[in-house]
């Protein structure tokens, strides 16, 4: 009898460990579809990148599309906030963190889809490095795409507005990830036979 109450015991102490570890594992990125989903995860798995949201005005029905058209690019679009004719203005922090430490994010690019016009979207970027980009009227051009990065953490604070009567449809966030190169050992060692000499 004690057997039996002392094997169940540990089967629901097990249980409940389990179950915290399970649960404390993040959400793939390939599940969120929306706002709501999003701030209820805190964070999303996309391979080795962790997309976190923050403050944001966005209703929680805004579409999230997480996709990773080639393996080295990362693409985060923000679709469906701007549905009326009225003028209107949103914003949202997020950021996106590289854990695999072979890999950083060597370059960012900022779209708007604006085929009305009158639209502004503004990225203030902090964390490994720190820079703004900016699209107006949906125009992608230097100003948009920042090249030359090495960083593993990038903190975003995204503005976009539009004007009354025109369209901005989407915006999307697009990460380049590059390998960082490790020197082969052969090269190594002439290096340290260069040193030596």
């Amino acid at each position: 009898m004690n057997i039996l109450k002392l094997s169940r015991n540990v089967a629901l102490t097990l249980g409940v460990v389990f179950g915290a570890i399970s649960s404390a594992q993040a959400v793939p990125c390939s599940t969120i579809t929306n706002i709501g989903l999003w701030e209820a995860a805190g964070s999303c798995d996309q391979g080795d990148k962790v997309w976190t949201i923050g403050a944001n005005t966005l209703d929680d029905n805004v579409q999230v599309l997480f996709s990773s058209p080639i393996e080295s690019i990362h693409v985060m679009q923000l679709v469906g906030f701007d549905n009326s004719n009225l003028a209107g203005a949103w914003s949202i922090d997020y950021s996106i963190s590289v854990t695999d430490p072979n890999f950083f994010i060597s370059a960012m690019f900022a779209g708007a889809d604006s085929p009305g016009g009158s639209s502004l979207l503004t990225k203030d970027v902090t964390g490994d490095e720190v820079f703004s980009l900016s699209v107006v009227n949906g125009v992608e051009n230097a100003g948009s795409q920042r090249l030359g990065l090495s960083a593993t953490t990038l903190n975003i604070s995204e503005d976009f507005s539009v004007n009354a009567g025109a369209n901005l449809l989407s915006v999307s966030n697009t990460y380049e990830q590059t390998e960082r190169l490790v020197p082969e050992p052969s090269s190594l060692a002439l290096i340290g036979l260069g040193l030596l000499a």
